[in-house]
């Protein structure tokens, strides 16, 4: 019997069904999962949780004051994957230390970008 504590994943995406099914796709791999659909809710959120956040899985585009480029950038300290219909080329702002998504993606890609980037 294993006692590894699950992955905590912040999934912040302003698509509503997009967050929904990559939220079911971690669940169901045994992952905790909060949404929040801004970054300015992610940034409320993380003043608080992230000490317990294993991945920060962040789309580029949102609404709000705070992008997914701000929240990565401010919080590069965390593994970050960030994800995006646009190419990883056009998102010259990403750190070695960070992941990329490219949108759209399938459970496959999803559950390996989040694996690698929390090893």
């Amino acid at each position: 019997m294993t006692t590894d504590k699950p992955l905590f994943i912040l999934l912040v995406e302003d698509d509503a069904a997009i967050r929904e099914i990559s939220a079911m796709i971690l669940e169901d791999a045994g992952m905790t999962v909060h949404t929040v659909s801004s970054g300015d809710e992610a940034e409320r959120w993380l003043e608080t949780g992230k000490s317990q956040t294993d991945v920060l899985f962040t789309d580029v585009r949102m609404p709000g004051k705070i992008s997914g480029q701000d929240l990565a950038t401010r919080h590069s300290d965390m593994h970050v994957l960030v994800t995006s219909g646009e190419s990883k080329e056009q998102h010259g702002w990403l750190q070695e230390t960070m992941a990329y998504l490219a949108k759209p993606y399938d459970r496959k890609s999803l559950l390996a970008a989040v694996r690698g980037i929390a090893a």
